[in-house]
């Protein structure tokens, strides 16, 4: 083993004792990263005949991509369309709490809302970078208000908008 920082793009790092999400299944296999980036074993055995720089034992933990949740309106006690007056610390909290759930991106939901809703909560919904402190904000999902009346399942009527007839 050398002493590399982990911060060196070179550094090969090998996850054992752990399973993998691989084609829909879950295996029990390492995984070896280098940059950044999952690489091949067998490459790494076979043609460059090196050993890992860094190993770390998982203890028999799942490891499988981040997911993404593209539309959630909010959770852990936080309504994003409610939550008008600690909007960035509603986010924070939630962002926070995904983590612990896999997620490791999201789009903030709006459901159809009055139109000082939009004005008060939309501003304060900035595009973060994930990191420990929370999962990544992508950008903002707004359901409505320009939504088919007709199709309109539990959003409230009377806060739905007709396109054209909407100014600014």
């Amino acid at each position: 083993m050398s002493t590399m920082s982990c911060n060196d793009w070179r550094v090969l790092k090998q996850f054992y004792n752990c399973c993998i999400l691989r084609d829909g299944q879950i295996l029990e296999e390492d995984l070896w990263v280098r940059n950044g980036k999952i690489v091949n074993p067998e490459k790494i055995f076979y043609d460059e005949k090196i050993q890992p720089d860094i190993r770390i034992n998982c203890s028999g933990a799942l490891i499988s991509p981040g997911y993404i949740d593209l539309q959630i309106n909010g959770g852990f006690g936080i309504d994003f369309a409610y939550n008008v007056n600690n909007v960035e610390e509603g986010i924070n909290k939630v962002a926070k709490k995904l983590l612990e759930f896999g997620v490791t991106s999201f789009c903030p939901t709006l459901v159809t809302s009055p139109t000082e809703t939009y004005e008060k909560v939309l501003p304060n919904i900035k595009k973060t970078e994930g990191g420990q402190h929370g999962a990544t904000v992508l950008g903002i999902h707004l359901e409505g208000p320009f939504i088919s009346p007709s199709k309109k399942g539990a959003h409230p009527e009377k806060h739905i908008k007709e396109f054209e007839k909407v100014s600014f």
